[in-house]
């Protein structure tokens, strides 16, 4: 039994490694960057006090380095964080949070790493993977990569990042060593905040039409993102004299540009001389998002000709108008239960894009939506966020479920329908998941046989 378990071991890795680049998802490479006990957990956190619940797992941090395509076939490396709980005999959800909107390449979660420096994502994975979430950090298309530039606001860059990470982080589960082995369930969550609000929305629309087999996204929560791209956010610029955070609106019209006109497209023929020339500069990843905003006009629209502004507004078929629209993020009906956070007093992103959101899904025949509003005294855009990033992951605690050996059917418990399952899977030979595979193989063998089938029903008994 021995030399079997290690034949097909060895078969399994050969297998993986020969098809490394075959598909999007699939690992460029890996590093273990830091592990955190639970007394380090503990003491990260006590600043926090009992916002945040105690640890239960030590954790592992992971940089990953996973293969993707662009729509023009293109081959992409990115690049992302994970933090994973230690337990050898337990199954854990998937959680994707996006990040926020960030203009420098260093920013990115996967060259930061797990620490409080970086609030956002020092506090959500040193909460999240604890409490038995397996934590994954997508730094999206071009953030981190100092040759490629980010496709902000572009609503397929978002799937295609956190979609492939799913994927790589599903197949570090299994070349990593046995004592650094982890497991994965069938649960896939999403939250992020801001651009991260964006993103996340944008991948579970992404999900629920091109990876709804592939993929169960079991709770979906989008704080204070730009749905409403084309309405409300077009609205609020046009009736506006000047913003406090400029950077955002040529963020989006550059990324806008180079993703739909070229990389070699001409600035000039949208932009004031002095900007035309000096935007392709400032987003290039070594800029700060501060720095940008102290060169910029109060009023960001200030930075267009004047005659492209005026055609803008009169022209419903702009070129601007077009790509925003094409990722507006109304229109359809989510299917997997969704928690859409927003601040009154937000003044970046104003609420309503929250509102004109649910109401749409809502007359579109969505069933289970939520809308959470907190009002002005909570503050603005950055003030706002811890709360919304506490509750939101409260929400998400509420649908998790952390699976032993023998759960089969994923609910958290070892009962009578986790043994029909095994049956069906040793005489009927029944495909399932690989999560299930796992469940399912108590004794270790790398197959599903009557001797474990035998282990599940003592386990059970026992419960009972």
């Amino acid at each position: 039994m021995f030399i079997k378990n290690n034949i097909l071991k060895f078969f399994l890795f050969s297998f993986l490694l020969n098809n490394l680049d075959a598909e999007p998802g699939n690992i460029i490479s890996y590093e273990l960057e830091n592990q955190f006990s639970l007394n380090e957990i503990q003491i990260a956190l006590s600043s926090f006090g009992a916002l945040v619940g105690d640890p239960v797992y030590s954790i592992s941090v992971y940089k990953l380095y996973y293969e993707s395509h662009r729509p023009s076939g293109e081959i992409d490396t990115l690049s992302g964080l994970v933090c994973i709980p230690n337990s050898p005999d337990k199954a854990f959800p998937i959680l994707s949070y996006q990040h926020g909107t960030m203009t420098l390449d260093n920013d990115a979660p996967s060259i930061t790493g797990l620490t409080l420096n970086n609030i956002e994502i020092g506090l959500v994975g040193l909460a999240a993977a604890p409490s038995g979430f397996i934590t994954l950090f997508p730094d999206y298309e071009g953030i981190g990569n100092f040759e490629k530039f980010h496709p902000y606001i572009v609503a397929d860059s978002y799937t295609r990042a956190v979609v492939n990470m799913v994927r790589s982080v599903r197949q570090l589960s299994s070349i990593l060593n046995d004592n650094q082995k982890f497991q994965y369930n069938d649960q896939v969550s999403l939250f992020g905040y801001s651009e991260g609000g964006y993103a996340t929305l944008a991948v579970q629309k992404g999900i629920q039409f091109h990876h709804s087999e592939e993929m169960n996204i079991v709770v979906s929560c989008p704080m204070a993102g730009p749905y409403d791209l084309s309405g409300t956010m077009v609205d609020y610029f046009l009736s506006i004299p000047s913003y406090p955070r400029p950077y955002y609106v040529p963020y989006v019209l550059t990324s806008h540009l180079w993703t739909y006109a070229g990389l070699e497209v001409d600035f000039y023929q949208y932009f004031e001389p002095f900007w035309a020339d000096t935007l392709p500069s400032l987003y290039n990843g070594t800029f700060s998002s501060s720095f940008i905003d102290n060169i910029l006009p109060e009023n960001p629209l200030d930075i267009l000709l004047p005659e492209v502004l005026d055609e803008f507004i009169a022209d419903e078929n702009h070129f601007f108008r077009q790509t925003l629209n094409t990722n507006t993020l109304l229109d359809w009906v989510p299917q997997s239960p969704t928690y859409i956070f927003h601040g009154l007093g937000d003044d970046i992103i104003p609420s309503e894009n929250a509102q004109v959101a649910y109401n749409n899904f809502i007359e579109n025949g969505a069933q289970n939506m939520n809308l959470i509003l907190y009002p002005t005294f909570y503050g603005g855009h950055t003030a706002v966020a811890l709360t919304c990033i506490i509750d939101g992951f409260d929400v998400i605690q509420n649908y998790q479920v952390i699976c032993p050996k023998g759960d089969l059917s994923g609910d958290g418990n070892l009962a009578i329908d986790d043994i029909a399952y095994l049956k069906e899977s040793i005489f009927l030979e029944n495909s399932l998941t690989e999560f299930q595979w796992w469940a399912g193989d108590l004794d270790s063998d790398l197959f599903h046989s009557i001797f474990d089938l035998l282990l599940l029903s003592d386990l059970i008994q026992n419960e009972i």
